[in-house]
């Protein structure tokens, strides 16, 4: 069996100008039950929050149906601690090491790095607002398709915000080749 973690996984974002990552994420990252590490968090809540106030939030998204307690959880809200880095690396520390959880603190540092490295670059602010015009345009397609009337509404709003986004991205391009160099 390989130890080393799925490397497609998103293992940090940027909430409110934050790098921050969430128990879903460690969870899956680490090919753990999101319970087994949602626990790890409760037992040593006090200890974690030394670092700052812990966030639990809840979801019912995509990654229940990728998750391995997906049978017992369909249907049902997930709640996860969405975590800094400081919370985050303290986490890890409580982890025995395996070559897999070793692959993921060394995957998870590099991560908060590199958003670090990116919150201080104008390419950040430029890929914040293609993902809000992204996530605008992936809202009012999910309305178009619960109606028609909705429907309706995003095909008058669809070419005007896929310009945007071709805009933006065409503002993204000599980022990319001045990094380049």
């Amino acid at each position: 069996m390989n130890a080393k973690f799925n490397p497609v996984i998103k293992l940090v974002e940027v909430q409110k100008g934050e790098p921050t990552t969430t128990t879903l994420q460690i969870a899956l990252g680490l090919g753990l039950t999101h319970k087994t590490v949602i626990q790890l968090v409760r037992t040593y809540l006090p200890d974690i929050q030394e670092f700052g106030r812990v966030t639990f939030e809840s979801t019912n998204s995509a990654f229940e149906m990728a998750n391995s307690e997906r049978e017992s959880t369909r249907g049902r809200h997930t709640r996860y601690a969405a975590l800094s880095e400081q919370q985050a690396y303290f986490l890890m520390t409580l982890m025995r090491n395996s070559p897999r959880v070793i692959d993921f603190k060394k995957a998870l540092v590099k991560a908060f790095f590199d958003a670090r490295a990116l919150l201080q670059t104008d390419y950040f602010s430029l890929i914040q607002k293609r993902e809000a015009l992204n996530a605008k345009f992936e809202c009012e397609k999910d309305i178009a398709s619960a109606c028609g009337r909705g429907l309706s509404q995003w095909k008058k709003h669809r070419d005007v915000l896929q310009t945007a986004i071709a805009n933006v991205d065409r503002q993204i391009q000599p980022c990319l080749f001045e990094n380049l160099n």
